[in-house]
């Protein structure tokens, strides 16, 4: 299978070059191209991650201020592989990271699969998967199993999905602004509308958990993704409930204006009309209270 890794990038740094090269040296015999998806940098890390430019593998896609979900989408647009990964620009993966994570792809009904995380510099706490906490939508990290088996979501640090379930369901969310929620709401949408999402525990991806961003997240921007997020796919009880945490934000009211003005609204009755399962059957699957 020809796997395709997409680096969204922007200001990265040697953070880039460094994973560019981890990805080069240690994907095994895996049939690979790595694309570099540079989202307006002026750092010069991607022009320093492709090297002398000698290696076919690699590849470079520009884009200007598409932010993480139009970064990722310009990438799979350019993309030959049969499979998707989608990777941070700010990791350390292992050799033997990528063949179990691409072979979870063959299962039954999978839409994505994702690998076990560790820190850095924390390499002795792991997690695979997330669920949420509560009606804050706030992320809960879900331990490594012993066996392949399946979670609620998977952070978009490393999402692997089949190209073709990935351009049937239609990408990460254009809508979604600069970052946030763009990787669980791929997740969940995968779950309405009849995927499964595996947590493959035979691969390992080290992360670069930093306290602040390379470029600047508006927290505003965030709060309208997960606005979005719930807008898009709740009923109206969940829908509610979700809504009463994000009220305390001072900038609530000028995103739920937003949400009303643009297209999500037209975009959840999309939605809606290609799901095989509802909020009802995701939260019993998965034990979750909204």
């Amino acid at each position: 299978m020809h796997v395709s890794v997409i680096l969204p990038a922007h200001n990265e740094g040697q953070n880039l070059v460094d994973t560019v090269a981890y990805v080069r040296q240690n994907s095994g015999d895996v049939d690979l191209e790595v694309i570099i998806v540079d989202d307006g940098s002026d750092d010069g890390s991607a022009q320093a991650a492709l090297g002398r430019g000698d290696d076919a593998r690699l590849r470079l896609v520009r884009g200007q201020g598409l932010g993480i979900a139009g970064a990722r989408n310009l990438g799979a647009a350019h993309a030959r592989g049969q499979a998707l990964v989608f990777l941070d620009a700010h990791c350390y993966v292992p050799p033997g990271w990528l063949a179990p994570l691409v072979s979870a792809l063959s299962a039954a009904g999978v839409g994505m699969a994702g690998p076990v995380f560790a820190g850095i510099h924390e390499i002795t706490t792991r997690a695979c998967g997330v669920a949420w906490q509560d009606a804050s939508l706030e992320n809960v990290w879900l331990p490594p199993p012993a066996a392949v088996t399946e979670v609620p979501f998977h952070i978009g640090a490393c999402q692997a999905v089949p190209a073709a379930v990935f351009r049937e369901v239609g990408g990460y969310d254009a809508g979604m602004t600069r970052w946030g929620s763009e990787d669980i709401e791929l997740c969940l949408r995968l779950w309405l509308y009849g995927y499964r999402i595996l947590a493959q525990p035979d691969s390992l991806v080290f992360h670069l958990f930093r306290p602040r961003h390379p470029y600047a997240v508006d927290a505003s921007q965030a709060l309208y993704n997960k606005l979005r997020l719930a807008l898009s796919h709740f009923d109206e009880a969940r829908l509610s409930r979700a809504l009463r945490p994000m009220m305390a934000h001072p900038d609530f009211h000028r995103s739920l204006a937003r949400a009303f003005l643009d297209d999500t609204l037209s975009h959840r009755a999309c939605l809606l009309t290609r799901r095989q399962r509802d909020m009802d059957w995701f939260c019993r699957r998965f034990t979750i209270t909204i």
